[in-house]
């Protein structure tokens, strides 16, 4: 029975993708709620899945659950203890994964904080803006020489799809729209104080989606090259995962409410990973390939330019790029190679 919340919203299913079989991926946030969805979907279908977690125990009970209908998910799936709250161990992890593997076909960034009070990192950074941005600059970054390559292998194919089916997708939500407006996007001080759960989620969804605008327009090869990645960010709907335990810690009794109700109204997280696997491995997405590039969608399949009007500033998003660059340079000691 599909949620109240997921009634109008295209669907892609298990029985819609094409076969993984020889495909590799990385799912940050893979042992959780979304991410866990995402990742019994992709091996299902044969991928091999890299997780990115922070707790060795989660990851252990994802594979078993998925497990559970897919016998081949303990060979498919590995873990990678990584916390993305601090910024050189993710670096090192980063650094790790593009030694380790051979190929890399899909990226998924799904790993975020909900809405939930703001802290700051042991790194001195908002720990919305650090985890849920600067965390997937730095996967993104230190991942693309691998994908490149994986891209370019592809190319001799005569499948159309398999020469596109190269792609990162970053989880954004329709909850960037409540960012504040009088984002500047040029100190990281403006990044680090305090301020309403909501807008500090929803700001950091705005910064997923001007990422990988900026990615797709100036850092990632013409789609007509010889080594074609296809990117995109999403929305998963109004999905109940553990995310609502932050808004209970942010907002009290009121939060609560929240949470008993997304129980009830909201989408199942298989649903809720849709978006984000058709615009990992979606074959409508190739005949789209230049509509959908850099592009935020948020429904399987569905409308590009939905976004808000800050969401599609430009100006903004090379600004974002810009900041994100100095402070992983500054904090972590690393320069970006893309």
């Amino acid at each position: 029975m599909v949620a109240p919340a997921g009634l109008f919203s295209n669907r892609y299913r298990v029985e819609d993708m094409p076969d993984l079989t020889g495909k590799v991926a990385i799912v940050s946030g893979g042992s959780r709620g979304i991410g866990e969805a995402l990742v019994g979907d992709l091996v299902q279908k044969g991928c091999e899945v890299h997780i990115l977690s922070a707790t060795k125990q989660h990851a252990d009970e994802a594979v078993e659950h998925i497990a559970e209908h897919t016998p081949a998910a303990r060979q498919l799936i590995k873990f990678h203890q990584v916390d993305l709250h601090t910024l050189s161990d993710t670096v090192s992890a980063t650094r790790k994964l593009a030694g380790e593997l051979e190929r890399l076909d899909l990226l998924f960034l799904i790993a975020g904080i909900g809405v939930a009070p703001f802290k700051l990192t042991d790194d001195g950074v908002g720990n919305h803006f650090a985890v849920n941005n600067l965390s997937q600059m730095i996967l993104v970054d230190g991942l693309l020489d691998l994908m490149l390559k994986t891209a370019e292998g592809k190319q001799s194919s005569s499948d159309e799809e398999e020469k596109f089916s190269t792609r990162i997708v970053s989880e954004s939500s329709e909850l960037h729209r409540a960012s504040p407006m009088e984002i500047k996007a040029e100190s990281l001080e403006e990044m680090s104080h305090e301020m309403d759960a909501t807008k500090l989620y929803g700001r950091s969804k705005l910064f997923n989606i001007l990422y990988i605008r900026q990615l797709a327009k100036a850092h990632l090869p013409a789609l007509t090259s010889s080594s074609p990645i296809l990117a995109m960010s999403t929305h998963p709907g109004a999905v109940a995962t553990e995310q609502e335990h932050g808004a209970t810690e942010a907002y009290g009794p009121i939060g609560k409410v929240l949470e008993l109700g997304s129980k009830v109204l909201f989408m199942s997280r298989e649903q809720g990973a849709e978006s984000a696997l058709w615009a990992g491995v979606g074959q409508s997405a190739v005949k789209r390939r230049e509509e959908v590039q850099g592009g935020y969608f948020s429904e399987a399949d569905g409308k590009v330019g939905t976004e808000s009007s800050q969401g599609q500033d430009e100006e903004l998003a090379k600004k974002l790029w810009d900041l994100m660059s100095k402070v992983i340079k500054d904090k972590a000691g690393y320069e970006l190679k893309h």
